[in-house]
């Protein structure tokens, strides 16, 4: 994979993608070098692009730390992630997290930093700002796997989001899946490790703790919730070889399958019935496969969200639309209060009209608007959710046309798919 240099012939889809205002603090700010990049980090994050099963979860250096974590024993331990030995060869950050540093779900977000003369930009993008310095160093016209069958593009860069073309013509988009984790007050503690890969502390000010290790892609493989008394729950475990998935062999969708209805007033039991339904695919799933396979995805329940719509190329959440969420959160609460575990996919979708790698990116906002906005109203924990969009690949209503209808969010409930364990 090669990393060119910005070019004014090459047109990022995506760059009329709706974003706040300016912050005038910006303006003002020195510019900073932009981050190193090494060719170790290029050549792995670049074979995850052409192929994410290429290289193995459990080999990367991250995976080493992946049940190594000593939560606090005590409320004095809390704040001390700085304390923590360095591993080797692994860059460390460590920051508490104010407004500023967090988006909330009523903003739309930040133009990407521009680059400058001399390896200087105006700021660090998201993604580089997290410790994802090779995904963030992506520009729009980069080339991986030049020349064979498996090529692919990088179409858009937003700062935040990377969106690649793939060989048959379709789209995918990478980002950092800690993204909704990062809330004002809570301290951060990063490590990069040589190949790109990266574990994150997040700590609240309650003593929660979340660990997560990601790829150089941005995925999270692995996320570990730690409570103030050190008990430990595992939410998303990807450290294992996946088997394949053969879509002929996976149950049918019935046309009645479970739907929970916010209106409902037996949430928990339709849950169970869901897991019952899901437990005749007769295996699990990695969480990839769930979010990249329609039919895998459709073996999950879904939470009814009707009322949830988008203004076209809006990705924000009004405060008073915020609203329309209070049954979806309450239901949610209801669910994680019988199961701390349960994981919820957060889907974005988008109408038809525009470019479809802006949609995708535009998508890919919205769900992650939405996750924000059920932890700042509803208190549901961020850990508990993953965000994905799917542009305009799965219109509600078949239209080319602008459809407000298909500018919209889904919610599954991906728990009794998912495989946790070896």
């Amino acid at each position: 994979m090669t990393l060119p240099e910005p070019s004014a012939e090459v047109k990022d889809p995506a760059a009329g993608l709706a974003t706040a205002a300016p912050d005038p603090a910006a303006a003002e700010a020195t510019p900073v070098d932009a981050p190193a990049v090494t060719p170790t980090q290029v050549e792995n994050l670049s074979e995850i692009l052409a192929d994410p099963n290429s290289v193995k979860p459990e080999g990367l250096e991250a995976a080493a730390l992946a049940e190594t974590h000593t939560p606090p024993a005590t409320e004095g331990d809390l704040g001390k992630l700085a304390d923590l030995p360095a591993p080797k060869d692994a860059a460390v950050q460590i920051e508490t997290l104010t407004d500023r540093d967090s988006r909330k779900s009523d903003q739309e977000f930040a133009a990407p930093p521009v680059t400058l003369r001399d390896g200087k930009k105006s700021g660090l993008s998201d993604l580089e700002k997290v410790g994802l310095v090779v995904l963030g160093a992506l520009v729009v016209g980069t080339v991986i796997n030049q020349g064979r069958k498996d090529e692919r593009r990088v179409v858009s860069n937003t700062g935040d989001r990377i969106v690649v073309l793939r060989p048959d013509g379709t789209y995918e988009v990478y980002k950092d899946d800690d993204t909704i984790l990062r809330r004002p007050g809570s301290t951060v503690r990063t490590e990069t490790f040589r190949d790109g890969s990266t574990r994150s502390i997040v700590e609240r000010r309650d003593g929660t703790q979340i660990v997560t290790i990601r790829d150089a892609s941005g995925r999270v493989l692995r996320r570990t919730q730690y409570d103030r008394h050190g008990r430990e729950i595992v939410l998303i475990d990807d450290f294992y070889e996946e088997e394949p998935v053969i879509v002929t062999k996976l149950p049918k969708p019935r046309k009645d399958r479970v739907t929970i209805s916010t209106s409902d007033g037996n949430a928990a039991l339709k849950a169970a019935l869901a897991a019952k339904e899901a437990s005749k695919a007769g295996r699990k799933f990695s969480l990839r496969q769930i979010r990249e396979i329609p039919e895998v995805r459709a073996l999950a329940a879904t939470i009814d969200v009707d009322n949830v719509t988008f203004d076209s190329g809006k990705s924000a959440i009004k405060a008073g639309e915020a609203d329309n969420l209070a049954a979806l959160g309450g239901l949610m609460q209801d669910l994680l209060e019988a199961n701390p575990a349960e994981v919820f996919l957060i889907e974005g979708h988008t109408d038809a009209v525009g470019n479809a790698a802006m949609n995708l990116a535009l998508s890919d906002r919205r769900a992650e608007s939405v996750a924000l906005a059920l932890t700042e109203y509803f208190d549901i924990p961020p850990e508990n959710m993953v965000v994905q969009g799917y542009g305009e690949s799965e219109l509600l209503i078949d239209t080319q046309r602008d459809e407000r209808a298909n500018r919209r969010v889904v919610v599954r409930v991906i728990t009794p798919l998912m495989k946790t364990g070896k």
